[in-house]
């Protein structure tokens, strides 16, 4: 791949590049991937490269009926399944201006989108990002003795609800690392550090394949998920989840097979191009 064009898109701080090859095939786009995998920690490089944590590919539908197609490479070359705050970007810029309802292909499935922007460059987007999967506790060796709870959003989860007094900023920074690679969860894991508020829930995540993030939408669902089966909030109203860079509204509902909703922003923050390698 030279001279490739982008678009610099973020929501709530959790920023990526954004290549529309909404002209290709998905056949091509799958060969694609593998040169932009190794790309990725070249071009996301926050000092000598444009800067984010990871790259979206907006491509055409994998199933007729549906609008558009979602690839997400993370930072450091892996592909996660899913990316929430990425699947906004990548409907407004889908969807330009205007009220939309678009259905994405991505690798956890077909993800339902209203979008709401009154411009092209900025807007929200609620996205029905589909049941969150329970999947019991689990106590990783890295994890000093503390219980988390694993969820699925079709990406995996690891929550685990901090005490009084304990900072869960410090704690996602000390154990995520060694969490996400714990054996307690073979495909690795994100992992969320979570303080119950009586505003809502205070979030910080340490991001499977990127490190601390400024926000993650999957990891919002699936802590309010975890969250509402212990009855820490309650279910079928919006619960606000506080990240470092700033509030997602999550609807998780009392029935578990039917979907967790997030409402949240996306921005186009510039178009640029990728110089040769």
């Amino acid at each position: 791949m030279t001279g490739l064009p982008f678009v610099k898109v973020e929501g709530l701080g959790n920023d990526f590049l954004l290549v529309d090859r909404r002209d290709a095939t998905v056949q091509a786009i799958e060969t694609e991937l593998v040169a932009l995998a190794e790309r990725a920690p070249r071009a996301c490089h926050r000092r000598t490269g444009v800067g984010a944590d990871g790259i979206l590919v907006l491509g055409p539908p994998r199933v007729a009926e549906h609008d558009a197609s979602m690839w997400v490479v993370n930072f450091d070359g892996s592909r996660p399944e899913m990316c929430g705050n990425g699947l906004r970007c990548v409907a407004l810029w889908a969807a330009g201006a205007g009220e939309h309802a678009l259905v994405v292909d991505t690798d956890a499935g077909p993800l339902r989108c209203r979008v709401s922007a009154p411009s092209p460059l900025a807007g929200t987007v609620e996205v029905d990002m589909g049941p969150g999967r329970s999947l019991g506790e689990r106590t990783p060796a890295a994890g000093g003795g503390r219980v988390f709870d694993a969820v699925s959003m079709g990406n995996p989860h690891a929550i685990a609800f901090t005490e009084p007094g304990e900072d869960p900023e410090a704690l996602a920074r000390t154990v995520g690392p060694g969490i996400e690679r714990d054996p307690a969860f073979p495909e690795g894991t994100n992992v969320e550090l979570c303080r119950v508020e009586p505003e809502g829930l205070r979030l910080w995540v340490w991001e499977r394949g990127c490190g601390i993030t400024e926000a993650c939408g999957t990891g919002a669902c699936a802590t309010a998920v975890a969250a509402a089966r212990r009855g820490l909030v309650p279910t079928d109203v919006p619960i606000t989840v506080f990240l470092p860079g700033g509030p997602l509204e999550i609807r998780v509902p009392a029935s578990p097979d039917a979907g967790v909703h997030m409402l949240g922003p996306a921005r186009v923050v510039f178009r640029g191009e990728l110089a040769d390698d």
